[in-house]
């Protein structure tokens, strides 16, 4: 059972999920419950249900973007009991390290003894990255 609060669980998953594409997947599997559901625009098609899941969908962002790091801008966050909610900005890196995409985005975060179970994105302007996601 983990002390760490939401909020920190949060900041650290932010704080570490990147720069390098290695760095988001050591973040996922530390601070990510094996049973999570991440709901996003690039899960409509392929639902993130588990820790694996979520790994191959990082995977496929490698392939398919050429996202090879990541770094994440929380612009502003509150916590209400397990639940996190926060407006930030992820940014897919290439392998020099020069910005692919910034999204902005909210996202809720519930939050049980120190692990993610349940994040739900919504961004700001989904079609922009549907159209570079592909179907």
């Amino acid at each position: 059972m983990s002390t760490a609060s939401p909020m920190d669980v949060a900041r650290d998953f932010c704080a570490n999920f990147g720069p390098t594409y290695e760095d988001a997947v050591k973040t996922c599997k530390r601070l990510v419950h094996p049973e999570v559901s991440w709901q996003s625009v690039t899960s409509d098609d392929h639902p993130v249900e588990s820790l694996d899941a979520l790994l191959e969908d990082l995977r496929r962002a490698r392939e398919v973007l050429g996202a090879e790091g990541f770094s994440i801008d929380v612009h502003r966050i509150q916590a209400d009991g397990n639940v996190v909610l926060m407006h930030r900005t992820d940014n897919i890196l290439d392998a020099k390290g020069e910005l692919v995409d910034a999204l902005d985005l909210m996202a809720m975060l519930s939050i049980e003894d120190g692990k993610i179970v349940r994040s739900r994105d919504y961004f700001f302007d989904s079609r922009k990255f549907t159209d570079a996601w592909g179907s």
